[in-house]
């Protein structure tokens, strides 16, 4: 294939792109591909001799190599490659493309042992598989900019993909998702779970603390599948209905931010790829607000006199709170939020507070959380009871502030902050 090969067109993504990279690959194309939807996704594909050498997310190019890393390469992350690419540089492109510095210091880690080029070679595979298959899914009916650039190589890249195999992995992976009807939904896509007391309706106790655990509103489908070592085509099944009737959401979140490894600017200045390709976000992380920093604490109690009377004592002590006065939605609220301290009623309709208590304690990330029991009731079986089911004190009605305060210092003051 003549490497003067230049065009630039507008294509039906999921008819005419996939043909476009077979006629690259057969004309053993050396140069790049950049290609975009309207939509504002854009990928960025490098050939060499129609082979592979890199693909790219250029909306999440950061999120993407810190998912690759951790995938294949364990504690490797996304600091290493961000150092390595500082040690050394790789002079294979004539000229050089702000992306090559996450070739370039993925080369650095081989030649300085932390990772093996098996490793490197399942990462670009994986990568490029990711990237046909966003290609035939956002192609569904949209249209792109399909633009090649020729490129001179100095040296031969020392690994590279097989652009037919990765393309025939990612037709089979994509037929995969249509039959499920998921096309729709990409595993690019943070869910966030906006429901939470419709969701724990709708399943038993266990099952809502696993997905509250597994889906934090952080991570995309793709990284919660690899964290919970769970094939991404039945993850996302199982997902499914909830994301059909609104309780779960599914959302974008900027990309990963660099790390900053002393003053070292890195040769390809990958801050001009943080801030340029997509503007509908902005990369700059807000410093945290002294809210955010606050422990928290929750008082369920159906009593709104009594909720906000805890308001005036917590806040007025620096602490975050929150009331939760139906006992039927403590479990979701309590899930959701994730208190440092709790302040619970003995008597309330639907739902006691000793039940309550007990639910809470076989809930691992909310076992170790202090409850302190909030009563009229000052008997001595209440006072065992409440110790059985796994409170931590036991205060009487009416509460005071000197009281409360006293419970704030001793279980707040001690824990270290986030």
């Amino acid at each position: 294939m003549n490497n003067d090969l230049h065009y630039s067109t507008t294509v039906d993504l999921q008819r005419n792109s996939i043909g476009r990279l077979h006629y690259l690959s057969w004309g053993e194309f050396t140069g790049t591909v950049d290609i975009a939807v309207a939509s504002g996704q854009a990928w960025e594909i490098v050939f060499y001799q129609g082979q592979i050498v890199w693909s790219l997310d250029l909306i999440q190019p950061n999120q993407l190599w810190q998912r690759l890393l951790s995938t294949h390469c364990g504690s490797v992350g996304l600091e290493a490659l961000v150092q390595a690419a500082n040690c050394q540089a790789w002079d294979g492109l004539e000229q050089k493309r702000k992306t090559s510095w996450y070739y370039q210091g993925a080369l650095s880690l081989i030649a300085s042992g932390k990772i093996n080029s098996s490793q490197l070679t399942a990462m670009l595979t994986t990568a490029a598989q990711e990237t046909i298959f966003d290609l035939l899914q956002y192609g569904q009916g949209q249209k792109l900019s399909f633009r090649s650039q020729p490129e001179i190589f100095i040296n031969r890249p020392p690994i590279l993909v097989n652009t037919e195999e990765v393309i025939s992995q990612a037709e089979l992976e994509w037929a995969d998702w249509e039959k499920q009807k998921l096309a729709n939904i990409s595993p690019n896509k943070i869910p966030v779970i906006r429901h939470p007391v419709q969701l724990y309706r709708q399943t038993t106790p266990i099952i809502y603390q696993n997905l509250v655990q597994v889906i934090t509103g952080k991570r995309t489908f793709r990284e919660i599948a690899i964290e919970i070592d769970e094939d991404l085509l039945l993850l996302t099944r199982s997902l499914t209905r909830y994301i059909q009737t609104g309780i779960v959401e599914l959302i974008e979140l900027p990309d990963l931010k660099l790390p900053k490894i002393g003053n070292k600017v890195l040769p390809d200045r990958p801050d001009q790829l943080l801030s340029a390709p997509n503007p509908r976000f902005s990369f700059r992380e807000a410093p945290p607000t002294q809210s955010t920093k606050a422990k928290l604490v929750i008082c369920i109690d159906d009593s709104s006199q009594v909720c906000e009377l805890m308001r005036s004592i917590v806040t007025d002590a620096g602490y975050r709170f929150i009331s939760i006065q139906d006992s039927t939605q403590a479990l979701p609220r309590l899930l959701e939020n994730k208190p440092d301290l709790i302040f619970l009623d003995l008597v309330m309709p639907k739902v006691n507070g000793y039940e309550v208590c007990g639910q809470i304690g076989r809930i691992s990330s909310l076992a170790k959380t202090p409850i302190v029991i909030l009563t009229s009731k000052d008997g001595l079986l209440d006072r065992l009871r409440s110790k059985v089911v796994g409170a931590s004190e036991f205060i009487c009605k009416p509460i005071t502030k000197a009281v409360i305060d006293s419970s704030l210092n001793r279980y707040l003051g001690c824990l270290v902050d986030n």
